[in-house]
């Protein structure tokens, strides 16, 4: 599918969703696909709309092309620009990648500026939460999986810890990626904060085919993210009784 093409279809479901949205459009577009494009990039949109509701994500094939639509309501981009969360790096390399073809373009410049404006110790203090669930949950299931001798298993998570890896250095670098998986890995090995030998141990374990290697390659990044984590000051709060554990329903 040729560029002009991808533009056309982009714009029509756009104008079409504004209409089927019931609320109004504030800006909506394409991504820039990768270069050069190929006839099996897939399509994505973007699409933010002046709506207190909230949108499920769309994909559907058209003419033979993977077609995705991401919609969030104004309210809520705002919210994440002012209060980050696990979502933020992808919300934020959306926008950056957004050809606006319909709406007010000059809102998402405003938008990515804002992003670069949450103070340090803000930005901080929002993401800590949620940093527990990024690569240790899945470095646990790495070592169940050694344990058991898991040797596929334990391969098949390589991926998973890598992407959580690159989100959560995302975040501590308060900085968006500027390519889509998996090429904006190799964006983050030039990261100012980052572990210790964060590129070569990233590499090895991609290429690693050995259950106890991977293990301790693993073992040894989330030791060295740890570390990054007490000199970033995100202290992840390490509970030894359930009595401590701060529960909450909201």
């Amino acid at each position: 599918m040729e560029y002009t093409t991808r533009q056309s279809i982009a714009r029509e479901l756009c104008e079409r969703l504004a209409r089927l949205a019931g609320a109004t459009l504030v800006v909506g577009g394409m991504l820039a696909p990768e270069t050069p494009l190929t006839d099996f990039d897939p399509l994505e949109l973007l699409i933010v709309v002046d709506s207190t509701v909230q949108y499920a994500q769309q994909s559907f094939i058209l003419q033979g092309v993977p077609v995705t639509i991401h919609t969030i309501a104004l309210t809520a981009l705002e919210g994440l620009l002012r209060e980050p969360d696990l979502r933020w790096p992808q919300w934020l390399c959306w926008l950056d990648l957004l050809q606006p073809l319909v709406g007010n373009a000059d809102r998402v410049q405003d938008w990515l500026a804002q992003a670069r404006t949450v103070p340090e110790p803000a930005f901080y203090r929002s993401i800590l939460p949620y940093l527990p669930q990024l690569v240790f949950p899945r470095y646990s299931e790495l070592r169940a999986a050694a344990v058991r001798r898991e040797e596929q298993a334990g391969m098949l998570l390589v991926p998973t810890i890598l992407t959580e890896m690159h989100t959560a250095l995302c975040l501590i670098n308060r900085c968006w990626p500027t390519r889509r998986q998996p090429a904006c890995l190799v964006e983050s090995f030039a990261f100012s904060l980052q572990p210790r030998d964060w590129p070569s141990l990233a590499t090895a374990l991609i290429a690693a085919r050995e259950l106890e290697e991977i293990g301790r390659l693993a073992g040894t990044l989330v030791g060295n993210y740890w570390q990054l984590l007490i000199r970033c000051g995100l202290n992840i709060e390490h509970h030894q009784t359930t009595a401590s554990v701060p529960l909450s329903l909201r």
